[in-house]
This record gives structure tokens, sequence and C-alpha cells, in this order.
């Protein structure tokens, strides 16, 4: 398991050569309209041998730092659980002023300050069939807690697994043949214990954080479905999503089929 963190600045010179001194690889750089600093984006992982003196120039220049955590395929292996996610691609329809909500979802419980609530009603909008390259599996931007694959993928591997679909709809409303929405109803309740959480001062309900450091939290209680999503709610701002886990033997029969797009997080063990 290695923890990353993505920095972004624009490097001045002096800091340029700070992190080189310190023996961190880094990018030509990106020069901005109107001039400056170029922008530098680049990966440092919390094994670094100098991690700790390079923490402490990121949080006195302030910099940007996304952090993800990286595991081994033997640690991906021995998961009876796992959180998946897709690659993104393309937006709901549609997009504009989330015009994709109204059409979408059904908002009668929905809290606009936090983003809990939201039921879907109608199949999700693009604006044509995806671009899949070699990818079978995607999530729309802004909708992260729903995933879209191909009708091959999903006669092969999530039908035999009793995972239902939804057809998904052109912006005309037309039907689209290269991608399917799979739906995923089952729900279970993860341990929250250590979470990092907030709670909506309009409705009251509670989200967590999303989980960027080690393994996804531990179960409550062992499905009995092959897929599932969480009771609970993550997300930062006006964004909730509820996340999606597989098993052990679903992720196998991804991994059979050479299913692209995918990645996966093990789910921790409780205790």
């Amino acid at each position: 398991m290695r923890v990353v963190h993505r920095i972004g600045l624009r490097a001045n010179s002096a800091q340029r050569r700070q992190l080189e001194e310190l023996a961190v690889r880094l990018p030509k750089g990106i020069t901005l309209p109107g001039g400056g600093d170029p922008l530098l984006a680049f990966d440092v992982d919390e094994g670094h041998p100098n991690w700790e003196a390079l923490s402490s120039l990121f949080q006195a220049w302030h910099v940007s730092d996304v952090t993800r955590t990286e595991f081994s395929n033997k640690e991906v292996d021995a998961a009876p659980w796992l959180e998946i996610s897709a690659w993104h691609h393309g937006y709901p329809q549609p997009e504009e002023d989330f015009g994709y909500r109204e059409v979408t979802y059904d908002l009668s419980d929905w809290c606009e300050t936090c983003g809990i609530g939201m039921k879907q009603r109608a199949p999700f909008r693009m604006k044509a069939e995806p671009k899949w390259g070699r990818n079978a599996m995607l999530q729309l931007i802004w909708v992260y807690g729903e995933l879209f694959v191909t009708p091959d993928a999903w006669r092969q591997i999530f039908k035999p697994n009793q995972v239902g679909f939804r057809t998904v709809l052109n912006s005309r409303g037309a039907e689209l043949k290269t991608v399917m929405q799979l739906v995923v109803e089952p729900t279970v309740n993860i341990i929250t214990d250590g979470l990092a959480s907030e709670r909506c001062r309009v409705c009251n309900r509670t989200k967590y954080q999303p989980v960027t450091r080690g393994p996804f939290p531990p179960l409550r209680q062992l499905p009995v479905s092959a897929m599932v999503r969480t009771a609970e709610y993550f997300g930062s701002g006006g964004q909730a999503d509820q996340r999606l886990l597989l098993s052990r033997p679903l992720v196998q029969a991804l991994t059979e089929h050479g299913l692209r797009g995918a990645s996966l997080r093990p789910v921790g063990k409780p205790g």
C-alpha cells in the first residue's frame, strides 16, 4: 500500500531547486496565459526518503495536495470485498445548471445544501454513445454512486450475479445501444468510527468525507448480494453519493473477463 500525494503549485526557481535537492523528480512545468511561474504537477508518496521535509514545505507553500492510496495486486486479491469506482467520462444530460437532476431524480427528499436524498426515477441521459475504446465500465462526472457498462459486460458478468440494469438515453430521449446503467439496490452499513463527517445545518443528516487514505471502512455485516451500495453517504459541499462495493467472486469475474475501466479499493477488516 502506498499513500501518494498529487502536488500542484506554481513554483519559482528557488522552490524548484529545493525540491530537486530533496530528490523529487519534476516535470518541466506548464507556462500559463499571463505569464508568471510555471505550473508543476507531480506525485510524491509517503515512502519517499525525504517525505518529512517535503511535507513541511508543502504545508508552508499551501500547495494543492490530492491524496490517494495505491494497493498492490496481492492486497487487492486478498480482500473479500472491494469498493469500486471507474473511468470518469462525460456529463449527465442536460448538464447546464445541473438540469439532469430534475430530469433523472425524484427530488422531494433532496437537500440542496448537502446533496443527500435524490432518488432516481428515470433513465440517465448522455450526449451520445460513449467512446469506450478498450474500457467497458465508466462513471459520469458528478454522479459517483452509479456505474455504467457495455451490454456484453452486463450479460457476461453482472447478470449472472443478479445485478439488474436500466437503459440509458441520449439527449433527445432515444435509447443508447452500447451502454447500460447497473441497478444496485441492496445496501450495507459500514463501521464509521473515526471517519471525518459533517452534519447538514439544513436537513440534519450526516455524510462522511471521501476516504483517500488506506482501505475503505469495514462492513458492519456481511451482505448477501454480490454487489451492494453503502447506506452511508460520502462527499463534500453539495455532493453526496453512496459508494458501491463488490464481493470477491464478482471481482474475480471482472478479472477473468479482462474488464477494463474499473478501479478497486480493498474494504478493511473489522477490529
